[in-house]
C-alpha cells in the first residue's frame, strides 16, 4: 500500500450515544491530522437477542481489506451480549488486519484500557467518609462485560473496608442504558428499599436514575446521593450535575489512531492503560464549585501538542501583563480546542497551570495576576456558554430540517421518487455526498442506487452489480476512500435491505439513526409497492393469458361437442352399415331358405335336412354378428373380465370374419384401476385393431404391453397394436374419423397416441403413467 492513502475502520454501535460519538470524534479528528480515509460502521451491540439489531450487525461484514488497511474496535460498547471469548470469536475474521480495541482486552491486537477501580473506590470513600452514606445501591452493568465486573468489585472492596454490606436485592443488573436507570429507581420505590446512595457504573444509567428520582420526589443529593462513571459531557448539565469518574475519550481515540498508524507500518502490538479521574459534582452532595485545580503545576495527559503550544505562550505573555495579547490568544486557542474535541472546560485545568507557574516564576504583582486570571476564567466561563448555546441553536436547526427531510420522505413511496427526495434531504443537512446501496438477490452482491454528486458516468455505475465488501461500485474509482464516511445498514425487522454511506460530521449525532431508520422503512416500503406493482402486471398477464386459454378451451369444446356429434353420426351410420351389409345379408339367406324349405315342404310334403341345417349355421353366424356388434357397444363394466380376457375376446369375435393371424401378449404387471381410463385405453385398441384388419392388408397383427418402473418408484404401461400391413396412404389427416376418436380416447385416459406408419406396417401405442 506504499504511496496510497490509506482507509481505516471504526465498529461501534451507536453514534447517538456521547461514549461512542466522542471516542469516534476523536478518532476521526486524528485521521484527517494523518491524512487517512475513515469508514465507520455502525452495526449494533453483538449477539443482541433483538432481531433488528442483530440484522444491524451485517455493517461489520462489510468490512474488508478491499476498503481498508486497519480497524479500531470500540469493544466496550459491543460487548453487552457478548463475553470476551465470544468477541475473540466474533473478530477473528478480521485478524489480518491491523486492530486496535478500545476499552477491553482483546486476543491477537492492540488495545487501550482504563484503569477506573481506583477512582470508583475514591468516590466510595468519599461518599462514606465526607457525607455519611450508609445505605448503598449498586447499578452494576451486563453480566458478562468485564469493566462493569472490575468497578463493581472495586466498589464491594471499599465498602468492605468500613463494614458496609449490602443486601443483594440492592445489587442491580443494568444494560447501560437510560432506560435501565429509570427501571432501577422504580425497583427500589416499589419494593420499599431504602437508600441513601445510589451508584451507577456508567453515566447514562447516572442520567435516567436522576431523572427518575426527580419523578418520584426522592431530593438529590439532600436524600439520596448518585454518582456515575464515564465523565460524559451530558453530565456537566444534569439537575445537579453529576459526580463521576472521567475517562480520557478524548484521548484513548487519539491513541487508538497513533497505535493504528505503527502497527500498519509494521509495528508489534501494543497495550496501555490510562488513568480515570473522579470529578467532584454536587450529585454526591458536595457545593458548587470551579472545576479547575488550584496549584496544578504540570500539565494534564490528555492535553494535545497544540494546546501545550498555548499554554506556552500564555505564560509568555503572562510573564509580559500583556492583557490583550493574552486575551486573544486563548480565545484562538479556545476556539482550536472547541473545533477539535469540544472540551473547552480543560482550559481551567490548563490556566491553573499558567497560574502556578506564574507565581512561582513571573515578577508581576499579585493584584495583577489576580486581574488576569480572573480576566481569563471570565472569557472561558463565556466561551463556555457560548458553546453551549451554538450546539444548542445547532441542534434545534437540525431538528427543524429533520422535520422537513421526515415530511419530505413520508410521502415518498416508489423508488422513482425516493431518490430525488433522498438526495434533497441531503442537501438540506449540508451534506453535499452520500450513497444508497441496495442488496441484491446474488448472495453477497450489491448495486447502486443513489449518488449525490453527478457524474457523466453514472447511469452505467448505477446498473453495475459488485461485491458489497467493495461498498461502492470500482467504477467510482479510489478517491472516496480517502474521506471520512458512516456506513449505516438498512435493515427492516430481520430483513437487511442494503446500506447507507454518509460523511461523518453531523452536529447531532441522532441525526444518522434517524436517517437509518427513515430510509430503511421507505425503502422497504418503496421495494413493497414495486413488487405489488410488478404482482398486478404478472396477475394482468396471467389473465389474459388465462383468458386466451379459456377462450381456446371454449372453441375447443364446442369443437369436440361438434366432433362427439359426427362421431356418433358415423358410428351410428357404421353401425347401420354393419347391420345392412352384413347381418341383413345372412337374416336375407336364412329368410330365402326358410321359404324353400316351406315351398318344399307343401309341394312334396317333406323336409330337406340339408336345408335345416343350412338355416342352423346361418342363425348361428347371425348370432354371432349380433354379439360381435353388441360386445363393441356395450360398457365394459357389465363384463367381469380383466383387460387381458377382454382383449381375448375381442381378437376371437375378430378372427370370425378376417383371414388374419392375431396375437396377444400381456405384460402380467399390467393393470388398470380406474374404469373409465381401462374403456378408453379398450376402445383405442379395439379401433386400431379394427382398422388394421379392414384396410392394412397385413397377414400378423401383434396386441403387446411392456411396463417400464420409474426412479420415483411409479410405473408407467404402454400397449402397442402393430401389423405387417402395406401402412397408411401418405395423404392421411389427422382428422380422420378413427383417429380423432383415437386421440380423444387417449386425452380422457390421461395417455399419450403415437402413430408410427411405414410400408413395413403400422404400429399405433397408448402410454400412459399408473395413479
Amino acid at each position: 500500500m506504499e504511496g496510497e492513502p490509506r482507509c481505516i475502520g471504526i465498529f461501534t454501535s451507536n453514534l447517538d450515544d456521547e461514549y461512542q460519538s466522542t471516542l469516534c470524534h476523536a478518532i476521526e479528528g486524528e485521521a484527517r491530522k494523518r491524512r487517512f480515509g475513515t469508514i465507520t460502521f455502525v452495526g449494533s451491540r453483538i449477539g443482541s437477542p433483538i432481531a433488528s439489531e442483530a440484522s444491524s450487525n451485517l455493517a461489520y461484514r462489510l468490512a474488508s481489506e478491499h476498503t481498508i488497511d486497519g480497524l479500531i474496535i470500540i469493544a466496550s460498547s459491543l460487548a453487552t451480549f457478548f463475553t470476551t471469548l465470544d468477541l475473540n470469536k466474533f473478530f477473528a475474521p478480521w485478524s489480518h488486519l491491523s486492530r486496535v480495541s478500545i476499552g477491553m482486552r482483546m486476543q491477537g491486537m492492540s488495545d487501550i484500557t482504563v484503569q477506573g477501580e481506583e477512582s470508583i473506590a475514591s468516590l466510595v470513600d468519599h461518599l462514606i467518609t465526607v457525607h455519611q452514606r450508609r445505605r448503598f445501591a449498586i447499578l452494576k452493568g451486563p453480566e458478562t462485560h468485564e469493566e462493569s465486573i472490575k468497578r463493581l468489585d472495586s466498589c464491594l472492596e471499599m465498602l468492605s473496608r468500613y463494614g458496609i454490606e449490602v443486601d443483594p436485592r440492592m445489587i442491580m443488573k443494568g444494560t447501560f442504558t437510560d432506560s435501565s436507570g429509570h427501571e432501577a429507581v422504580q425497583y427500589l420505590v416499589r419494593n420499599k428499599l431504602s437508600f441513601d446512595c445510589l451508584i451507577c457504573l456508567n453515566d447514562w444509567m447516572a442520567l435516567g436514575a436522576l431523572e427518575e428520582l426527580a419523578r418520584c420526589q426522592i431530593q438529590v443529593p439532600d436524600q439520596v446521593s448518585v454518582i456515575g462513571f464515564d465523565g460524559l459531557d451530558p453530565s456537566r448539565y444534569t439537575v445537579p450535575p453529576l459526580t463521576t469518574v472521567v475517562q480520557p475519550l478524548h484521548e484513548m481515540g487519539v491513541i487508538a489512531v497513533d497505535i493504528l498508524d505503527r502497527i500498519m507500518a509494521g509495528g508489534e502490538e501494543e497495550h496501555i492503560c490510562l488513568p480515570c479521574t473522579p470529578a467532584i459534582r454536587e450529585s454526591c452532595g458536595c457545593n458548587p464549585h470551579v472545576s479547575y485545580t488550584p496549584g496544578l503545576h504540570e500539565m494534564p495527559g490528555y492535553a494535545s501538542p497544540a494546546e501545550r503550544l498555548a499554554v506556552k505562550d500564555l505564560l509568555h505573555l503572562v510573564k509580559q501583563g500583556d492583557y490583550h495579547q493574552m486575551i486573544y490568544r486563548l480565545n484562538r486557542a479556545i476556539d482550536a480546542t472547541a473545533a477539535e474535541s469540544g472540551s473547552l472546560h480543560r482550559w481551567n485545568e490548563y490556566l491553573s497551570v499558567v497560574e502556578y507557574t506564574s507565581r512561582m516564576e513571573s515578577e508581576l504583582r499579585e493584584k495583577t495576576l489576580s486581574m488576569l486570571m480572573g480576566a481569563a476564567r471570565a472569557l472561558i466561563g463565556d466561551k463556555i456558554g457560548r458553546f453551549q448555546a451554538a450546539k444548542r441553536l445547532a441542534l434545534e436547526h437540525s431538528f427543524d430540517t429533520l422535520r422537513k427531510v421526515s415530511a419530505m420522505l413520508a410521502g415518498t413511496f416508489e423508488l422513482k421518487d425516493l431518490v430525488p427526495n433522498l438526495k434533497q434531504s441531503l442537501l438540506l443537512f449540508g451534506l453535499d455526498d452520500g450513497y444508497l446501496v441496495r442488496f441484491v438477490g446474488t448472495e453477497g452482491k450489491a448495486r447502486l442506487m443513489m449518488s449525490i454528486q453527478d457524474r457523466a458516468d453514472m447511469q452505467s455505475i448505477l446498473h453495475e452489480e459488485f461485491s458489497a465488501k467493495q461498498i461502492l461500485p470500482p467504477g467510482l474509482g479510489k478517491a472516496w476512500k480517502t474521506q471520512r464516511w458512516v456506513l449505516l445498514p438498512l435493515v427492516y425487522l430481520s430483513e437487511p435491505l442494503g446500506y447507507f454511506l454518509v460523511p461523518f460530521g453531523m452536529v447531532m449525532p441522532a441525526l444518522y439513526d434517524v436517517l437509518q431508520e427513515q430510509i430503511s422503512s421507505n425503502l422497504k416500503g418503496s421495494l413493497l409497492l414495486e413488487q405489488i406493482k410488478e404482482h398486478e402486471k404478472n396477475l394482468e398477464r396471467q389473465v389474459q393469458v388465462r383468458t386466451k386459454d379459456l377462450l381456446a378451451e371454449m372453441k375447443k369444446r364446442a369443437d369436440l361437442e361438434q366432433e362427439v356429434m359426427d362421431i356418433a353420426n358415423k358410428t351410428m351410420e357404421r353401425i347401420g352399415q354393419d347391420l345392412h351389409d352384413d347381418l341383413c345379408q345372412y337374416l336375407l339367406g336364412i329368410s330365402l331358405l326358410a321359404s324353400s324349405t316351406k315351398q318344399h315342404l307343401l309341394n312334396e310334403k317333406t323336409i330337406q335336412m340339408e336345408e335345416l341345417d343350412q338355416i342352423t349355421l346361418h342363425l348361428g353366424e347371425a348370432i354371432a354378428k349380433i354379439k360381435t356388434i353388441s360386445r363393441g357397444l356395450m360398457p365394459m363394466e357389465l363384463e367381469r373380465h380383466s383387460f387381458a380376457q377382454r382383449l381375448q375376446v375381442l381378437v376371437a369375435d375378430s378372427l370370425r370374419y378376417a383371414n388374419v393371424r392375431i396375437g396377444v401378449d400381456l405384460d402380467p404387471e399390467f393393470c388398470v384401476a380406474d374404469a373409465n381410463r381401462e374403456l378408453n385405453l379398450f376402445r383405442i385398441v379395439q379401433e386400431a385393431l379394427t382398422n388394421a384388419i379392414k384396410h392394412s392388408k397385413a397377414r400378423h397383427i401383434r396386441v403387446t404391453s411392456r411396463t417400464q418402473h420409474n426412479s420415483d418408484g411409479s410405473r408407467t404401461h404402454t400397449i402397442l397394436v402393430t401389423d405387417d400391413g402395406i401402412g397408411l396412404p401418405d395423404n392421411r389427416t389427422s382428422q380422420g374419423l378413427g383417429l380423432r376418436i383415437m386421440h380423444n380416447r387417449a386425452a380422457l385416459a390421461k395417455a399419450e397416441l403415437c402413430l408410427e406408419s411405414s410400408p413395413a406396417g403400422t404400429s399405433v401405442g397408448v402410454t400412459f403413467k399408473e395413479e
